[in-house]
């Protein structure tokens, strides 16, 4: 399955000014997702916006749960399954 990701932090956690954080904490998140054995097809950043996206694939939820866990201590994340949008219209349309 298709996963949308929003991984959202604050001003407050945020540990941009503190290379040694962002690294143990941001900087795992890819890894150890692949660790998971989670496939990564985007990650994008919204710095100002203290705001992280990912679409991954992964035939396991709680996976991917393991695969945030080096983010967990800095905010919040949404996990969303989500399908390919012209695949759904053409369901639609033959329904």
């Amino acid at each position: 399955m298709i996963f949308h990701i929003t991984h959202h932090h604050d001003e407050k956690t945020c540990p941009a000014h503190e290379p040694e954080k962002v690294a143990a904490t941001f900087g795992q998140v890819l890894p150890s997702l692949a660790e998971q054995g989670v496939t990564v097809h985007g990650a994008w950043v919204d710095p100002p916006g203290h705001d992280f996206f990912f679409v991954v694939e992964s035939d396991s939820y709680e996976a991917i749960v393991e695969g945030l866990f080096p983010a967990v201590p800095m905010g919040t994340a949404r996990i969303q399954p989500v399908e390919d949008f012209k695949a759904r219209m053409q369901k639609v349309a033959q329904s």
